[in-house]
């Protein structure tokens, strides 16, 4: 039986909970496994939850280490396709098709880092965690943070460049945004 606080408690935090672990996984059934596996966890240990100082981040790191760990089982050869990217992401916004298209753009690039470094960069740009929070969810110093969120914004960059011939003056999209 669910604890009514849990049960409160997991009402309102699923629809982020969705959220986070679809930019960690880039793929909506995965994300909803992701999900699942996380409100198991937590579930387990809901007193460790309630005693936590902020449940929030202590969630947030269940949710990481569990994307985490399944990473490291899984092969690093897997990837998500694009038409399955695309296909999830027209189902959950109601962008215009220009919007959507970058969008997905963007998701198809960030499932290309390597797992630590998609936590990273969705922890700090999706959650807008400091680096301190972000340090303690992935067990590591916040300098470590920063060197990894530097190397991810390098590989994006590097993702999302257009070739030299494509550029225009004064374009604008993802890769402006990356720069900033």
């Amino acid at each position: 039986m669910v604890p009514p606080d849990a049960e409160a408690y997991l009402d309102v935090a699923l629809p982020r909970l969705l959220g986070i672990a679809l930019s960690l996984t880039g793929h909506r059934q995965d994300a909803e496994d992701l999900v699942q596996d996380c409100v198991a966890k937590v579930l387990v240990s809901w007193s460790k939850v309630q005693r936590a100082t902020t449940p929030d981040a202590y969630v947030r790191t269940i949710m990481v280490n569990t994307f985490l760990s399944r990473r490291r089982r899984r092969s690093s050869s897997e990837f998500v396709s694009h038409d399955t990217v695309t296909a999830d992401h027209r189902r959950v916004t109601a962008s215009s098709e220009s919007q959507v298209v970058e969008r997905d753009h963007l998701w198809q690039v960030l499932t290309k880092l390597p797992p630590r470094e998609r936590a990273v960069v969705v922890l700090r740009y999706y959650e807008d965690l400091p680096d301190a929070a972000i340090a303690d969810i992935l067990g590591c110093s916040p300098g470590a943070v920063r060197v990894t969120a530097h190397r991810a914004k390098a590989k994006l960059r590097t993702f999302l460049e257009p070739p030299p011939h494509a550029v225009r003056a004064g374009q604008s999209g993802p890769v402006a945004e990356v720069r900033a």
